[in-house]
């Protein structure tokens, strides 16, 4: 597939992704790259940070402050709607992370079996400040692969239209899109296809067998995450700014019942913290355990976690958790039992491991 243009880009998304890259900067050289299915020719003149799944690319001039934010996110499952995939894209990268239209305005281009949906608006943070967001998602094979550009020169359109033009699709390695598949109820993800629920989110079914230590063998990755605080005057109620923090944990588990991880956060764009932590883990019926240094660094501590889903997908696998809790700290059953509709707004976290 190829043809595929935008006009703009992207977000905030881009700017955490970028701080939370785990490889150094490279500069692009402008050769064809690929990100898992995905074969692109990067933006030239530009800086690529990439992590699991995710590229991006940067242009900053120090002189005249403009900047060109470009980041290409790899397959994920799709909705099985275009319009719907570009809606969960946008609230995800766009509206979660940055001042913006909710719905903005799309355009659609279809090329034989892929559909690319492009939109944007205005966009404010505090860390970027006023700029433009453009968001293109190209769906097909029941696949989803965004391009997201967040800038305040106009010349990065330019290169972000390249970008999403360079784009081929790799047909042989996306999920099979044969009939029995694409009937499927969409609440039954049982097949090894996605399902969402009415507000786009992906389905996470409970696991249907007893996991164990070797089934989370691999990397997985909780992330990037983003914590912000307002602060208002007491007096008047106005505003006195914000605090943003920007995390990322890249866990790496063994069959062998050992794990390494590393945390990486970034505060306001200049404070960083990076720690490593390895030790044992163990798997109890529902319950993961993993043992590491406490926040004093001389003690140990059990950090536990409810399994509440485990999803295997053609192209990664979702472990979704409830907690953490530490050491003797006594864990509500009703994580253990309750799967109601209201559940989901339990305070849940999802790690992936992508194949």
């Amino acid at each position: 597939m190829t043809t595929m243009k935008s006009n703009h880009a992207k977000t905030a998304g881009l700017f955490i992704t970028l701080v939370l890259g785990l490889s150094a900067p490279l500069t692009v050289l402008g050769q064809t790259e690929k990100l898992g299915i995905v074969k692109y020719t990067p933006p030239p003149g530009s800086t690529k940070t990439a992590k699991e799944n995710v590229v991006a690319f940067s242009e900053l001039n120090q002189t005249t402050g403009k900047y060109c934010i470009i980041t290409l996110y790899g397959a994920t499952p799709g909705t099985g709607s275009p319009q719907g995939d570009f809606k969960r894209e946008w609230n995800n990268l766009v509206v979660k992370t940055m001042k913006s239209e909710a719905n903005p305005k799309t355009e659609v281009q279809k090329d034989g079996e892929w559909t690319a949906v492009s939109g944007g608006s205005e966009v404010d943070s505090s860390e970027l400040g006023k700029a433009v967001g453009f968001l293109t998602v190209i769906s097909g094979l029941r696949t989803t692969v965004s391009v997201l550009a967040v800038f305040n020169d106009p010349a990065c359109a330019t290169s972000a239209d390249q970008l999403v033009g360079s784009i081929e699709m790799d047909k042989a390695a996306a999920p099979a899109s044969d009939t029995a598949t694409t009937t499927e109820p969409a609440s039954n993800p049982a097949s090894g296809a996605a399902a969402f629920d009415e507000g786009g989110d992906l389905i996470i079914p409970q696991p249907s067998r007893q996991l164990t230590t070797a089934d989370l063998a691999g990397v997985w990755i909780d992330g990037p995450n983003r914590m912000t605080t307002e602060y208002v005057y007491s007096g008047s109620g106005k505003s006195a700014g914000r605090d943003t923090t920007a995390f990322a944990v890249k866990t790496t588990f063994k069959s062998d019942g050992t794990y390494s991880s590393f945390f990486n956060s970034v505060r306001k764009k200049y404070e960083t913290e990076s720690t490593t932590t390895t030790g044992p883990f163990s798997i109890d019926g529902r319950l993961l355990s993993i043992q590491g240094k406490g926040y004093s660094g001389n003690t140990t501590t059990t950090t536990k976690w409810v399994i509440r889903g485990w999803l295997e997908l053609p192209s990664m696998t979702v472990l979704l958790l409830a907690g953490p809790w530490y050491d003797d700290a006594p864990i509500p059953e009703v994580n253990f039992t309750d799967y109601g509709p209201d559940s989901r707004f339990r305070g849940t976290t999802r790690w992936t491991r992508m194949k």
